[in-house]
């Protein structure tokens, strides 16, 4: 990899940490219309809840409060706004396919937009974690709208 390749998605990254777009404070008093789901790791920093927001079966909103690393925070934050307008059904596969690429497994990386800065990460295994956790909320919140 080329050092500008590794300087575009540091400056990704470092973008959707710093200035994320759907995450909102922990204070934040969500309406009724949103289900929540919380994930957090035992092993760091990384305690994150998200809250979706899904209407006739389409996702409408995601939003997520907490404290994240830079990894967290930013694959969440890229997560929520790729999944915004779509259905259930295309979120959860591009959920899938993002933890496929986290897992070291096939993934389309086209599918992905950003996200595939972090295609890298499971080859830094104390990391894979980070780059898990808001996801991992994000879908059980999508889940809990399928029933």
């Amino acid at each position: 990899m080329s050092s500008k390749s590794l300087d575009i998605r540091r400056e990704i990254i470092l973008d959707h940490y710093e200035n994320p777009t759907t995450k909102v404070a922990d204070t934040y008093k969500v309406s009724k219309l949103y289900t929540k789901a919380h994930r957090d790791s035992p092993s760091c920093i990384d305690n994150l809840t998200a809250y979706v927001q899904v209407n006739k079966h389409q996702v409408k909103d995601v939003k997520f409060s907490g404290i994240g690393c830079a990894i967290a925070t930013a694959s969440t934050d890229m997560m929520a706004n790729l999944i915004k307008n779509k259905n259930l059904l295309q979120a959860n596969k591009l959920i899938n396919n993002y933890l496929a690429m986290i897992d070291g497994k096939k993934y389309n990386r086209k599918q992905l937009g950003d996200l595939y800065v972090f295609e890298n990460l499971n080859k830094q295994l104390n990391r894979i974690k980070c780059g898990k956790v808001g996801i991992e909320a994000i879908q059980m919140a999508l889940n809990k709208n399928e029933k």
